[in-house]
C-alpha cells in the first residue's frame, strides 16, 4: 500500500506588529471592535460557517489579515481554497484492520493530491473526550478540513459542528443531515444477497450480526428482513428469518459475545435447522464458518454462507466466500472529493452518497431441494 503521509504541524502564533519592536497578539475580539460587529460573528466567519454571509465572510478575512491575524498557510473557504491539509480521523482501533481502512484511506489520499491537498491521518483514542483526542491543528486552523470515519462518539461529531469546520462523514455510525455522508449502499447490497440465498432455493435463512450496532449493520438488516419479505409476497411461499446477534463491530474493533456460540449451533443444529446465513460483513462470516466448522458442519454442504465488503481473504480462504463487494477505494475517493467541495462551496446543501456494491458468487452458496428447503437434512 502507498505509504499514508503523516505531517508533523507547527504551532502559528498571530501577531501584530506596533512600532519596531513591540509585537501584540492579535484576538477575534481586537477583529471584532475594528468592525464593530460580535466577536462570535468573527469567529464563525474565519471558521467558514455557511450561516455568515459571503461578503461579510471576506470582509472578516481581509480586517483579520490587515491586521496580522495571519496563518502560514491562511485556510481559506470558497472557490479561492486551492490547496492545504485535509484531516482523516478514525477510532485508533482500525488500525488493527487496515484490509478494509487502507483501502479507503489510500482513495483518500490519491484524490487529495488531485485537488492539491494533503493528507494528515489522526487515530483517535476514543475513550478520551473532544478536547483532548481531535487534533490540536483544528484548534489551530491549520488544517481546512477533515473526514471523520467510521464510529467516532457522538460528541466528537457535535465538536467539530461546533467549530463551524469544513468536514464530513464516511461510513460512520449516527445520521445527521447537516453532514454530508458518503458510505456504500449496505441496504441494496443486502438485499441483493439475500435474494442469491432464496433463489438458490433456501426458506430458513439467518442474519448474523448485532443489527443495531452501527447504521451500516441496520441497513444490512433492513435489506435482509425486506428482500425475504418481497420473495414471500411475491411467490406466496413462507420463508424462515432469524437473527444470530452476539457479534458486530464498534469503535474498538470487532466483538464477540459468549452467546454467539450457542446460538449459531441452535440455529444450523436445531428441528428446524436453518440452511443459508448472511453475514453482516466478511469478519462476522470468517468467525461464523469456524464456529460451524467446530460443531462438524462443513459450508456449504450443511449451510450456506454470504458475506459482504469482499475482503482480500475471501478469495484465498477453501471454499471461496460469496460476499457483497464494497468499493473502498471508490468511497475514499468520493469523500475527497466531498470535503474538497464542502470547503470550496460551503453554502451546498448536504448530500448523502450512496456508492453501488456488487454481489461476488463464489462458492459458499449451494442450490437446496424442497426438503431441504422444510427444514429436513439428509
Amino acid at each position: 500500500m502507498k505509504k499514508v503521509k503523516f505531517m508533523i504541524m507547527l504551532t502559528i502564533s498571530f501577531m501584530w506588529k506596533v512600532g519596531e519592536n513591540n509585537m501584540i497578539k492579535i484576538t477575534l475580539q481586537m477583529i471584532a471592535d475594528r468592525l464593530g460587529v460580535s466577536k462570535a460573528l468573527v469567529s464563525k466567519a474565519l471558521a467558514g460557517d455557511a450561516a455568515v454571509n459571503e461578503g461579510t465572510r471576506e470582509t472578516i478575512w481581509k480586517t483579520a489579515e490587515e491586521m496580522g491575524y495571519r496563518f502560514k498557510s491562511p485556510r481559506r473557504f470558497g472557490p479561492d481554497a486551492q490547496s492545504g491539509i485535509m484531516a482523516v480521523l478514525m477510532p485508533r482501533a482500525y488500525l488493527d484492520d487496515m484490509e478494509y481502512w487502507g483501502n479507503v484511506i489510500q482513495g483518500i489520499e490519491k484524490e487529495l493530491l488531485q485537488h492539491n491537498f494533503s493528507m494528515l491521518l489522526s487515530s483517535i483514542d476514543i475513550s478520551l473526550p473532544p478536547k483532548d483526542g481531535l487534533l490540536s491543528s483544528i484548534d489551530d486552523q491549520q488544517v481546512s478540513g477533515a473526514i471523520a470515519m467510521g464510529h467516532l462518539p457522538d460528541s466528537y461529531i457535535e465538536a467539530l459542528k461546533a467549530k463551524h469546520f469544513p468536514f464530513i462523514m464516511l461510513d460512520a455510525s449516527r445520521l445527521d443531515p447537516a453532514v454530508d455522508h458518503i458510505l456504500a449502499n449496505n441496504y441494496l447490497g443486502a438485499y441483493e444477497a439475500t435474494a442469491h440465498l432464496l433463489r438458490h432455493g433456501h426458506r430458513r435463512i439467518g442474519f448474523v450480526g448485532d443489527a443495531n450496532t452501527s447504521w451500516s449493520f441496520r441497513e444490512r438488516y433492513r435489506g435482509f428482513k425486506e428482500s425475504a419479505a418481497d420473495f414471500a409476497a411475491e411467490t406466496g411461499q413462507t420463508v424462515d428469518t432469524r437473527v444470530i446477534g452476539g457479534i458486530g463491530v464498534s469503535g474498538n474493533g470487532m466483538y464477540t459475545k459468549p452467546e454467539l456460540d450457542e446460538q449459531i449451533k441452535e440455529a444450523a443444529q436445531g428441528e428446524q435447522p436453518l440452511t443459508g446465513l448472511f453475514c453482516a460483513n466478511d469478519l462476522t462470516a470468517f468467525e461464523t464458518l469456524k464456529r460451524l466448522g467446530a460443531i462438524g458442519l462443513s459450508c456449504p454442504d450443511d449451510v450456506s454462507v454470504v458475506g459482504f465488503d469482499d475482503l482480500t481473504l475471501t478469495k484465498l480462504m477453501r471454499p471461496n466466500l460469496t460476499t457483497v463487494r464494497v468499493p473502498k477505494a471508490a468511497i475514499g475517493s468520493r469523500a475527497a472529493e466531498l470535503v474538497v467541495r464542502r470547503l470550496r462551496h460551503p453554502d451546498v446543501v448536504p448530500e448523502l452518497v450512496l456508492l453501488s456494491t456488487e454481489l461476488i458468487e463464489r462458492e459458499t452458496v449451494r442450490s437446496v431441494g424442497v426438503e431441504e428447503a422444510d427444514g429436513i437434512r439428509a
